[in-house]
């Protein structure tokens, strides 16, 4: 299909803009005639989400079905943004992980329709938090966001539960409802194509005498996903080696391009027959294409750098891994694709006249792939030598990276900074050639298939007005494959002659099948010239055709290898099997004269964790398996263990209705929630060798399944004002006491030194040990190899760093009814959030000093102004976070960065005509608000991304 251009979208935003101009003359010249002005649009749906907001039995936050359906974003990520104590994290310039009251992702339960839902999130390592962008806006009816639990809640929800909800189509507002939209898209800093589209389409209908519903939904998204930026690292060289710096250990300029192309499909079936039974049938699934190219320069090696006035020469091109500086053109590809798919079946039976039972089965999947393809260019000089190669004299090509080189940079306090070479044509010359080409292909996999049945049971009681009981089974299972395909060496390859007249030559990594003699390859024919800010123009290769001119098609694809034992290591499953039960008496009573209503229960979960992979058990000690390029070995078996533990969960909500006009709200609660996946597999590589000797038995790993559950007790207020034109204010409070982090740590065996440090050796020879690892292998069902010794564990455990985090929200929302004419239809709704927290995290590598939880921002607001006019309809919304701590992905694993304070401004207007066409017109990111983050320098580079603005117009149907 032909993309529409951005003429045809400013065509229609004009036309909108004066049918907009002439219904504000039509209102004016109504409201001169009578009094009162009916306003709809964006306004009701807030008034809405407010009184939704008031019939909750729990603290709790509501996006109404209509006010989803109107916001801009292309997913409902944002929508929940505006609510208090939630803010986003924007990737590729759109949010898609929510934090809540200072807390990320990991602490975040979802479910959709009541069910967990099996997560997209993984990029270096299995996740369980939410990607909320594979839900569009379009097919969810409600979201809510509970910040207390209640019994029957699915646990796992320490900040919240966010529950996303699809249509019930027999409670439609007419026998046949049929709703479509068409959005068209502009980014204006696009690198590739810049315009984009978004249509949907549902249909709800009724049958056979109003007893069969079915819904149906399908919505469709291509938009630009592209990005300009730097960041002080490359690879594995991140960040600054000390404060006295002269400049980072990496720098790379980068621009992305390409498109997200997103699908998704909603079908509902409710059956209900009569009053005693009612069946209901959900289906959604998410096929999310994200193209990831990028292009731009990276230097590398800058830790030992020799700097002369502000300029770096590369030294001696003839050296390997970060030892001196050099300078590359490079390509990648960070695609990803993402499907999301959930089939649930709800049975309802009304047993009596006061008892209903619930049947629910859920199976939700979830594939996420990457391509993480990465090409190396260097600019090299030839030549011919004759030497000694084996005992035999050769004549022979020789290379090595070009020579008298130099590198000159300057910093721009925190924005992209400005690099350049002695050589301004260096990455677009005739000297360019292939150094590197790389993929390590990533593969994760989560499904959960649970049962549950609940029964209520209503009862006259001077307390109490029904009692709920349930039990729900559930097993969800994370898997992830690693593999790798590399050639050449990404700081450059070489082949000489010596002083001495012997052959030296270096290339890092050739796993090529069939075999090809690693030398830099020639690129002519593959390539084009590319710009990125900050940096000379570079070559951008076609790595898809090289690949296949080079190796072939189909002899590239990422291999599990021996030579890089963290293809199986990295590899593995998690299984979690989960037995809960709870009891609830819903509550109604009456304290004096004041109506209390609320819920009182306690949730028991038992859980059984089991992590399988692989162990390095030494060698001739494991079971043989063979890699992927035919090498056998037997130092590894495939190992399955892990804890069973249980937690109970008592909770208590209670409502007071003051007046008509106020309640108070009271709730505690313990709540739980697992840790990330990826930390909980407990594969493991080794090595030999360390202060007990050749024969000390050292492990890596990813994690342990062995790590307790993040658990807390939490205490909740909040103070809910309603006004008579349904606006509200609203106070709340909260306070989370949470026993433990988890954090990554090195256990080494404590050896008896001597003066000089050295160890000291008993009778026997033998180290002296005062506190032996073997405990600690011994309790993470680590075994010690025959003849092997305990020396250095390094996993992840639960530190006794726990602590509180409290907070104070605020939120308001007021139309300003009584102002005469159009401007009545005047309204604002505000929040502000305040969070903090004593508990802290390792800096990692990046900071000396601790920093706060990821996710806290200590202040958080948004402001949002509306107007309705008859049926013209306008909203600005402004949001502001605080300074925050993101995990970063890094090469197997993450790594903490602070986020820098950010403010987003979006704008949207639409006009509602009578014949059930609406027109919109929608500005998102208006101020090009960039995504900065801090390495652990104040002032200097971390990362500076911008996104660039995207402009909608559209228009939406329905009958």
């Amino acid at each position: 299909m032909r993309k529409p251009s951005f003429n045809h979208m400013l065509a229609l935003a004009t036309t909108m803009a004066m049918v907009a101009g002439s219904q504000t003359v039509y209102s004016q010249q109504a409201a001169s005639e009578v009094e009162e002005v009916t306003v709809t649009g964006y306004r009701a749906t807030v008034l809405n989400s407010i009184d939704t907001k008031r019939q909750s039995d729990v603290v709790a936050d509501v996006v109404d079905a209509s006010a989803v359906g109107s916001l801009p974003q292309v997913s409902i990520a944002d929508a929940l943004g505006r609510i208090p104590g939630v803010t986003t994290v924007r990737d590729s310039g759109q949010s898609s992980q929510l934090n809540i009251r200072g807390m990320n992702g990991d602490f975040i339960q979802t479910t959709l329709n009541g069910r967990e839902q099996a997560t997209t999130s993984s990029y270096t390592e299995s996740l369980r938090w939410m990607s909320f962008d594979q839900y569009p806006a379009e097919l969810i009816s409600q979201a809510a966001v509970y910040k207390t639990p209640k019994a029957s809640h699915i646990e796992g929800g320490v900040a919240a539960v966010v529950e996303l909800k699809t249509v019930n189509p027999l409670q439609a507002a007419k026998d046949h409802n049929f709703n479509a939209g068409v959005r068209l898209s502009h980014n204006d800093d696009a690198t590739g194509d810049a315009d984009g589209e978004r249509y949907s389409m549902s249909y709800q209908g009724k049958f056979l005498d109003s007893t069969l519903g079915v819904a149906l939904g399908y919505s469709s998204l291509t938009q630009p996903n592209n990005f300009d930026g730097s960041r002080a690292a490359a690879d594995g060289q991140i960040g600054y080696a000390s404060a006295n710096s002269d400049f980072a250990r990496a720098y790379q300029f980068q621009t992305g391009y390409g498109d997200d192309q997103r699908d998704a499909y909603m079908l509902t079936a409710v059956f209900q027959p009569n009053d005693v039974f009612k069946a209901q049938l959900d289906y959604f699934k998410s096929e999310f294409e994200s193209e990831d190219k990028r292009h731009g320069v990276t230097v590398g090696g800058l830790s030992n750098a020799s700097v002369t006035n502000g300029v770096i020469s590369i030294g001696d091109p003839k050296t390997t891994g970060d030892s001196s500086p050099w300078i590359e053109a490079r390509t990648e590809d960070q695609s990803t694709n993402a499907d999301s798919e959930s089939i649930g079946l709800n049975l309802e039976f009304q047993l009596t006249d006061t008892t209903t039972l619930t049947l629910d089965y859920t199976d939700s999947k979830g594939d996420k792939t990457r391509k993480d393809r990465l090409v190396s260019m260097h600019a090299y000089q030839f030549g011919t030598a004759t030497g000694n190669l084996n005992g035999t004299t050769v004549t022979a090509p020789t290379w090595e990276e070009l020579a008298g080189q130099t590198i000159s940079i300057v910093e721009n306090g925190e924005k992209t900074p400005t690099i350049s070479f002695n050589d301004p044509n260096l990455l677009t010359s005739s000297n360019m050639r292939l150094s590197r080409y790389e993929e390590y292909p990533h593969v994760y996999t989560d499904e959960v298939e649970s049962f549950k049945a609940d029964l209520k049971q209503e009862v006259e009681m001077p307390l109490i007005k029904s009692f709920e009981a349930g039990v729900r089974v559930s097993e969800r299972v994370f898997d992830s494959q690693r593999g790798t395909f590399l050639y050449g060496a990404r700081d450059g390859q070489f082949s000489y002659v010596d002083g001495s007249g012997n052959w030296q030559s270096y290339c890092a990594d050739n796993i090529t099948d069939p075999f090809i003699a690693c030398t830099p390859q020639e690129i002519d024919g593959f390539v084009s010239v590319g710009s990125v800010d900050g940096a000379p123009d570079h070559f951008v290769v076609n790595m898809q055709g090289l690949a296949d001119e080079l190796f072939g098609p189909g002899n590239y694809q990422g291999k599990q290898v021996f030579s890089r034992d963290w293809t199986f290591v990295e590899s593995g499953a998690l299984e979690e099997q989960t037995d809960a039960f709870y009891l609830m008496a819903n509550l109604e009573t009456e304290l004096g004269s004041i109506p209390v209503t609320g819920n009182i229960g306690v949730r028991y979960v038992k859980s059984d964790v089991k992590s399988k992979g692989v162990q390095n058990v030494g060698a001739g000690n494991g079971e043989p398996i063979t890699d992927d390029v035919g090498v056998t070995q037997t130092n590894y078996k495939y190992v399955e263990y892990g804890p069973e533990f249980s937690d109970t969960l008592p909770s208590l909500n209670l409502n007071f209705e003051l007046s008509d006009n106020d309640v108070l709200r009271v709730a505690a609660a313990k709540v739980m929630g697992r840790p990330p996946a990826g930390q909980l597999k407990g594969g493991a590589g080794s090595w030999n060798g360390g202060d007990r000797g050749g024969n000390q038995y050292n492990v890596w790993t990813k994690g342990s399944p062995y790590l307790d559950p993040f658990r807390a007790n939490q205490f909740d207020i909040s103070y809910e004002h309603y006004f008579d034109n349904g606006g509200a204010v609203t106070v709340a409070g909260f306070w989370k006491d949470i026993e433990s982090l988890v954090e990554n740590i090195s256990y080494n065996p404590a050896i008896q030194r001597d003066s000089n440090g050295n160890p000291v050796l008993d009778g026997s020879g033998n180290v002296i040990v005062t506190e032996d690892t073997l405990p600690i292998f011994q309790a993470n069902g680590l075994e010690i190899p025959a003849g092997m010794v305990a020396g250095t564990y390094q996993t992840a455990v639960n530190n006794e760093k726990g602590g509180y985090i409290r907070g104070l929200e605020l939120a308001g929302t007021y139309t300003f009814d009584s102002l005469p004419g159009i401007f009545g239809g005047l309204g604002a709704t505000a929040s502000y959030s305040f969070t903090q927290s004593e508990m802290e995290i390792t800096g990692g590598s990046l900071f000396q000093d601790k920093l706060s939880l990821p996710g806290l921002s200590e202040n958080v607001w948004s402001l949002t102004g509306f107007w309705d006019i008859g049926q013209f309809s306008t909203n600005l919304n402004v949001r502001y976070r605080d300074e925050y701590v993101l995990n970063m992905p890094v090469p197997g694993s993450s790594t903490p960065v602070l986020g820098q304070p950010y403010t987003t401004v979006d704008y949207q207007a639409s006009y509602a005509f009578d014949n059930g066409v609406d027109v919109v017109f929608e500005i998102t990111n208006v101020t090009d608000e960039p995504v900065v983050l801090s390495y652990g320098q104040e002032g200097r580079l971390g990362e500076y991304k911008t996104f660039g603005r995207q402009f909608y117009v559209g228009v939406n149907y329905k009958f």
